[in-house]
């Protein structure tokens, strides 16, 4: 494994176990034995590891346009998948206002991708509504559906913070009964 690499992947350990305010790229360099100078070789600072670290979730969880879920059952696998993904990158869900505010260039690059998965979130949608699982919807009720799961997803972690129950393994798998809780209102009834 290259040094750029080590460094990213304990970074991502080192965020995870307590945040990103927590840790400075000396933290990260003393847990891999390396001196500051060898880190700031490869990263310029911990906001350009904390960008990386975001760009590596993002292209491990995008889907292309012809790959988005045609059914809910699609959905609930790729919603696996996700969680694995959200598991793996939490730092960045429980400190996401917090790391925007601090670097203007990854607060613009999320913004942009936010918007573009919002649009994937409609087109899934769209998609379930083709294959007769949800009703014919009018454009406030797509809107309304493709927030709320924006929104669960983006700040499910937080939301469980601010109630004091703990963000594991187990409580991410609610994540998916919510999704389909909001779908299951505007399912087609048999």
């Amino acid at each position: 494994m290259s040094r750029k690499k080590d460094i990213l992947n304990e970074a991502l350990k080192l965020f995870n176990s307590t945040n990103t305010q927590c840790q400075s790229t000396n933290h990260i360099a003393s847990s891999l034995g390396i001196s500051p100078g060898n880190l700031h070789y490869h990263y310029k600072n911990k906001e350009e590891i904390i960008r990386l670290l975001y760009s590596n979730m993002k292209e491990e969880s995008i889907l292309s346009v012809s790959d988005l879920p045609k059914t809910i059952e699609q959905l609930n696998e790729h919603l696996k998948v996700l969680i694995a993904i959200q598991w793996k990158y939490r730092f960045f869900f429980k400190e996401l206002l917090f790391l925007l505010s601090k670097d203007k260039q990854l607060d613009s690059l999320y913004k942009e991708d936010n918007i573009n998965h919002f649009q994937r979130i409609k087109i899934s949608i769209e998609n379930f509504v083709d294959s007769k699982q949800l009703r014919n919807l009018n454009i406030e009720e797509l809107e309304y559906i493709t927030n709320s799961i924006l929104l669960t997803w983006q700040f499910y972690s937080s939301h469980l913070q601010t109630l004091n129950i703990k963000f594991d393994k187990n409580t991410s798998i609610k994540l998916i009964e919510h999704t389909n809780s909001i779908l299951n209102a505007f399912k087609i009834k048999e």
